[in-house]
C-alpha cells in the first residue's frame, strides 16, 4: 500500500486516478480546493483523506503532502490567470515535491518535452513546466495524454445529443485519443513501480480513429446510426475561442501518431481499452436522456 496525494481528484483525470488507487487498495489523500462540494464528499464517504487548498498555494500543497509517497499531480488550463497561473501551479507542484522528496507523477501533454513553441498555448505552458522540471532534483515520472476521448461526452459541442457525431477534423482523419481510464491505469502503474517509471517521460494515446469510424462504433455501440458531420473551424472559433480552434487545426495537419501497439506491449498493467472498448463503458442511455 502507498500513501498517495491526488490533485484534481474530484475532476476527470484526478478522479479516475483517485477510482483505481481505491481499487487497488492504496491510502489516498485528495487535495481539493472546497472539501463541502458533493464531490469532495462522495470520496470522503469512499475513505479518501481531504486536504483543502488551491494550486497555487505553496504551504497548503506541501502540509497535504506531508506523508506521502507519490503525488499524482497536474497543472489547469483556462484559468483566469491564463498561461502564467498554469505554470506557477506547475512550478509549486515540482517545488513540493521536490522538498519532500516524493514521487511527483505529472500529466502534462504530447509534446510537453519539445522546446520549441507551437500554437496552442496550453501545450505551451506545459513546456515551459516541464523545462522547469527538468532543471529540479526531483523524482518525477511525466505523462504526456493526447486529446481526450471523454471531450465525446460534451453532447452540445459534439452533436451526440442530437443524434451525429460532429467534429472540426475531416471524416477520414485519425485522431489520436486517450480515456482518463488509461490515463488512471499508467499513473498508478508508475505509482506502484517507481524503481522503473521514475526519470521517465510517456507520450500516452489508447487508440487512433477517424471521425467516421468514430461515428460508425458509437452507432453499434448505442443502437442507432450515427452520421458523421464536419465542423467548419470558424465555428469552432467562435464557439471555443481561438486557442481550441488552433488545437483542432494542428491536429487536421498532425502526421506523426503514437504507436499504440507498442505502448500496450511496453506497458501492459495499463489495462489499455480501444475507442469500442471505452465506449462501453458509457451508460449512453442515461447520458442521452440527461
Amino acid at each position: 500500500m502507498t500513501a498517495v496525494l491526488v490533485i484534481g481528484a474530484t475532476g476527470k483525470q484526478g478522479g479516475a486516478v483517485t477510482d483505481l488507487l481505491l481499487r487497488r487498495g492504496h491510502d489516498v489523500t485528495a487535495y481539493v480546493r472546497s472539501p463541502e462540494s458533493q464531490a469532495a464528499r462522495s470520496l470522503a464517504a469512499q475513505g479518501v483523506r481531504l486536504m483543502a487548498g488551491d494550486l497555487a498555494d505553496r504551504e497548503a500543497l506541501a502540509k497535504a503532502a506531508a506523508g506521502a509517497e507519490a503525488v499524482f499531480g497536474l497543472s489547469v488550463p483556462f484559468g483566469p490567470g491564463g498561461m502564467e497561473q498554469e505554470i506557477e501551479q506547475g512550478r509549486v507542484l515540482v517545488d513540493v515535491a521536490a522538498g519532500l522528496g516524493v514521487h511527483l507523477v505529472y500529466s502534462s501533454v504530447r509534446g510537453g518535452d519539445r522546446t520549441a513553441a507551437g500554437g496552442v498555448e496550453h501545450a505551451g505552458s506545459k513546456q515551459r513546466i516541464e523545462a522547469y522540471l527538468r532543471g529540479q532534483d526531483v523524482r518525477a515520472t511525466v505523462l504526456g495524454p493526447v486529446y481526450f476521448t471523454e471531450n465525446l461526452l460534451n453532447l452540445g459541442f459534439t452533436g451526440l445529443g442530437r443524434g451525429v457525431l460532429t467534429m472540426p477534423l475531416s471524416p477520414d482523419k485519425k485522431l489520436d485519443q486517450v480515456t482518463v481510464l488509461d490515463i488512471a491505469g499508467m499513473a498508478v502503474h508508475a505509482i506502484e513501480n517507481p524503481g522503473d517509471l521514475v526519470g521517465r517521460r510517456v507520450d500516452l494515446a489508447s487508440d487512433s480513429v477517424t471521425g467516421r469510424e468514430a461515428a460508425a462504433v458509437l452507432g453499434r455501440v448505442i443502437g442507432r446510426e450515427i452520421p458523421y458531420e464536419q465542423m467548419p473551424i470558424e465555428q469552432v472559433r467562435r464557439w471555443a475561442g481561438q486557442e481550441i480552434a488552433a488545437m483542432f487545426q494542428s491536429f487536421e495537419e498532425n502526421t506523426q501518431f503514437l504507436d499504440t501497439a507498442a505502448l500496450r506491449e511496453r506497458y501492459p498493467e495499463v489495462g489499455w481499452h480501444d475507442f469500442e472498448e471505452w465506449a462501453r463503458t458509457v451508460d449512453w442511455d442515461r447520458l442521452l436522456a440527461s
